[in-house]
């Protein structure tokens, strides 16, 4: 300790304190600048996997409202079709009651009287706001529905739909038919309300989106939040969308900037979404970007600093070697390398190693996070899509019901359109395949085609006896029809006489393939296989009775079976790990739910324009360490002992140590508390880089995470070993000679026992079946009992030493032809050294007659000259 307070004093020591506190601030600036760049990066990547779904989402709900649509227009058709029918009639009303019949009877909003020049004759019901109607009026092209959009009051997209039909045999005039259009109108505010799109995108991860289409700005999740926060929060959303040139391109190509929101700060993508003329900014807070990447920078940085110690004790305890009595001047950078060269490729080979394996174990962790959140993603999509179906079920039984109830109620006051011919043009009116009319007692009496024989419950459902009991309709289907096998619904709808009672009911098939191809969208099967996901990332799902995948990214996939392609992986089994799929290392997520296992794949490896900035970080920091800062400080170390030496103040101890178990023993110490450390934030959830490490759900074999594990096992016992045999040596001085037999041949069997133990963690980690080694122990046994009889015989004899206590360490013997003093004893050899400073090692085995020369008084201690001093043999 005098002698570093000495070095310290020395005006090198002060350069050299002063040049590493430079150098380490300068190298632990740029290791935190390229982590944090890393982490960046590596959020990046998984922002833009969750922008990209918004193509689909949008295309799905685009689809869905196409349908609805196709549905809405053919419903809205039919019933302007049987309005015409009925303004039509001579009844002798005016045109404003019958106008007024006519709504009523097929439930319009409205119904206009137009001229030639589309001008209003009259009108009844509720009209919508002028201004529109008149334009709709203008646009609108006769016997095509036309749906037109406005804006209302609530914020949300409004509007109405408008059919324009000739009266037959009066050119002058038209009908124009105003329906609502609610059920439609509902998907196309779920389009254009953005909070859901963007609450679909968003699912499973820690992020908040907004989107922005002219001066409106929707957001998602705004939970918990006050009036007055959120509009505050929109002033500051639209001063950003209004600089969105002001983003910076990141390395994979998304405009990206770091934005302050509510007070905090948040790492931002913005997708331009050409589509729907709008701006998508997807923010994830800073702190969990630089969550993980402040322990990787300070944990690289520490064994940085950790190494420059190191290094500096090796040199100088190689520099006292070399040159204990030399002078200042006599220390070049050349000699000083030429001494000290291998530690310091030693550091740099460590510090490498160290910093690429965390670094690697953070993009690993970022692969099971993308994994882990995007099948979140998928399990909400298809959530939703099962939710969906009830929806979409509804619309269709909607539409159709009410359909076919206005049909109903025609035939009920038309019965001149109860025969063959008129059910057949009342079919086409309402796009159905047949319409059939049935009694009382359920049997049919008339159909628009040439079925006959129908009842319930002979070859009809007999679902439909609800409506013989009164029940106003019911709805059957989708279902194959037995005669025509397409798939199709039927809705019956009671029919009343003049007196209002029950007169049979009217059966009306509509083709179910609109209703069937949307549910096949909506399917589990079809949300998997059509799920957005990069070109190398994969969603699937298994099948768990049989093991096929029943759904997959690649179609092709589809009913091979999973286990031809996955390693160390079963269905119907939650998995979060690492492990192989057709031949390469993946990240995958699974869960399994209503007999079939939900997956997602991800490649372990992270891609190459990730790592690059922190690689070429990786090597400013190696070349600033191995050019400029170990040569440089070497010479100043050596410099400063000189002078030291110079003066004669090195002490005695000061060279004493092996300059190599500097590392060894160095690291080791660094390591164990670091695993402590590593493991205490994994568990809090701090650092979730080792949460795989030490949660062991990854497979055995050579990889990065048994490698973690093996590093943390191999310092954690050599701390525990170096502490035991620190223990040991420490009691030796307060113990009698039997008691330092004792403690040498426990060091010994620590040795040993912590070498065995750390042999057979290593090989499990590496997936060594380690129970067939130990089952092999007989096999072990007649080896010894034919080859290895030797060892054993030293092992029980060292026990036998130990238990019986027939030598000790410090006693003078004379054994196998050798006489000498005991300088060390261990579990499977004893060292003698002999009166001329020979050091002979024999085993314990050897040991067999020993002349032991300390035993003849034990009050007098042996002389230097042992020659003519015998005792008893002593035989072991």
């Amino acid at each position: 300790m005098n002698f570093l307070v000495h070095l310290l004093r020395e005006k090198s020591g002060k350069k050299l304190i002063i040049f590493s506190a430079a150098v380490f601030l300068l190298i632990t600036a740029i290791v935190f600048f390229a982590v944090f760049q890393l982490c960046e990066n590596m959020y990046l990547k998984l922002m833009d996997e969750y922008l990209g779904e918004i193509p689909k989402i949008v295309s799905s709900l685009n689809n869905e409202l196409d349908m609805r649509g196709k549905v809405y227009q053919d419903d809205v058709m039919a019933r302007a079709e049987l309005g015409l029918i009925l303004y039509e009639e001579k009844n002798g009303l005016t045109d404003s009651q019958k106008l007024e019949r006519i709504r009523a009877a097929v439930s319009a909003d409205s119904v206009s009287l137009i001229d030639g020049q589309r001008n209003l004759l009259s009108t009844t019901g509720h009209v919508s706001p002028e201004e529109n109607f008149r334009a709709c009026i203008k646009a609108v092209k006769p016997r095509l529905p036309h749906l037109e959009l406005y804006p209302s009051l609530s914020g949300k997209n409004d509007g109405k739909g408008f059919v324009l039909l000739p009266i037959k045999g009066n050119t002058e005039r038209s009908i124009v038919f105003e329906f609502s259009c609610d059920t439609m109108l509902e998907l196309r505010n779920a389009l254009y309300n953005w909070a859901g799109v963007l609450e679909r995108m968003i699912s499973g991860g820690d992020m908040a989106a907004f989107a922005k289409t002219g001066d409106k700005i929707a957001g998602y999740p705004l939970d918990g939040l006050t009036s007055e926060q959120t509009s505050r929060l929109y002033d500051e959303l639209t001063k950003i969308f209004q600089n969105t040139n002001s983003f910076r391109i990141a390395a994979n190509g998304r405009p990206c900037k770091l934005i302050k929101l509510q007070g905090s700060y948040y790492l931002a993508a913005l997708m331009k979404y050409s589509g729907e003329k709008t701006d998508i900014l997807l923010t994830v807070p800073l702190k969990n970007v630089i969550g993980n990447g402040i322990y990787i920078a300070a944990a690289i940085s520490a064994i940085i600093g950790w190494g420059i110690v190191l290094i500096l004790l090796y040199v100088f305890l190689r520099i006292v070697r070399e040159k204990p009595q030399g002078d200042t001047d006599s220390f070049s950078c050349k000699s000083v390398w030429r001494a000290t060269w291998p530690g310091i490729i030693a550091v740099l080979v460590v510090t490498v190693l160290f910093a690429d394996m965390l670094i690697l174990l953070d993009i690993r962790t970022n692969s099971s996070f993308i994994a882990m959140t995007k099948r979140m993603s998928v399990q909400h999509e298809i959530d939703f899509r099962k939710g969906q179906e009830n929806t979409i079920r509804r619309v269709f039984t909607d539409f159709y019901r009410t359909r076919s109830q206005m049909l109903a109620e025609f035939l009920t006051s038309h019965t001149d359109y109860q025969t063959r011919a008129g059910l057949k043009e009342l079919s086409d009116i309402a796009k159905a395949d047949y319409l059939m009319l049935f009694d009382n007692a359920g049997n049919e009496q008339l159909s628009s085609n040439s079925y006959t024989g129908f009842s319930v419950g002979k070859n009809l459902s007999e679902e439909y006896r609800s409506v013989l009991m009164g029940y106003p309709c019911a709805v059957v289907g989708p279902a194959a029809d037995p005669y025509t096998g397409k798939m199709q619904f039927g809705a019956a709808i009671l029919i009343t006489d003049s007196r209002g009672q029950p007169d049979g009911f009217l059966l009306a098939v509509y083709s179910a393939g609109n209703l069937n191809a949307e549910l096949e969208r909506m399917s589990y099967e079809n949300a998997v296989n059509n799920f957005a996901v990069r070109k190398d990332h994969i969603a699937a799902a298994v099948n768990n009775e049989d093991g096929r995948f029943i759904a997959h990214t690649d179609k092709k996939m589809i009913g091979l079976k999973a286990n031809d392609f996955l390693e160390d992986f079963k269905p119907g089994n939650i998995f979060e790990g690492f492990t192989e799929y057709n031949g390469k290392r993946t990240c995958i997520s699974a869960s399994v739910s209503d007999g079939k296992t939900l997956m997602f794949i991800v490649p372990e490896r992270g891609e190459s324009y990730i790592q690059a900035k922190f690689v070429a970080a990786s090597i400013a920091v190696l070349l600033i360490l191995g050019l400029l800062y170990y040569p440089i400080a070497s010479i100043l170390l050596a410099r400063a002992v000189a002078s030291v030496l110079a003066r004669g103040e090195l002490e005695s101890s000061a060279g004493e140590g092996s300059a190599i178990t500097v590392f060894s023993d160095g690291y080791s110490v660094f390591m164990t508390p670091f695993a402590i450390f590593a493991l205490i934030a994994s568990y809090n959830g701090w650092w979730t880089s080792f949460d795989y490490v030490f949660s062991w759900r990854w497979s055995k074999g050579l990889n990065l995470f048994s490698l973690w594990a093996a590093l943390f096992i191999v310092a954690v016992t050599f701390c525990c070993k170096f502490l035991i045999r620190t223990a040991l040596k420490h009691l030796e001085s307060h113990i009698s000679l039997q008691g330092k037999t004792i403690t040498r041949l426990a060091n010994s069997l620590t040795t040993y026992a912590a070498n065995i133990f750390l042999i057979f963690c290593i090989l499990d980690m590496l997936g060594v079946n380690t129970t067939t080694l130990l089952a092999s122990a007989g096999i072990i046994s007649i080896a010894i009992g034919m080859g290895a009889q030797s060892m054993a015989a030293d092992l029980l004899a060292g026990v036998f030493m130990m238990l019986e206590g027939s030598v000790h360490v410090g006693d003078y013997v004379s054994v196998a032809g050798v006489t000498g003093n005991v300088t060390d004893m261990g579990i499977r050899t004893i060292e003698i050294t002999d009166e001329e400073g020979n050091v002979v090692i024999l085993n314990n085995s050897q040991v067999s007659s020993v002349r032991n020369m300390s035993r003849k008084n034990v009050n007098q201690k042996p002389e230097n000259d042992h020659k003519e001093v015998f005792s008893e043999d002593v035989r072991v």
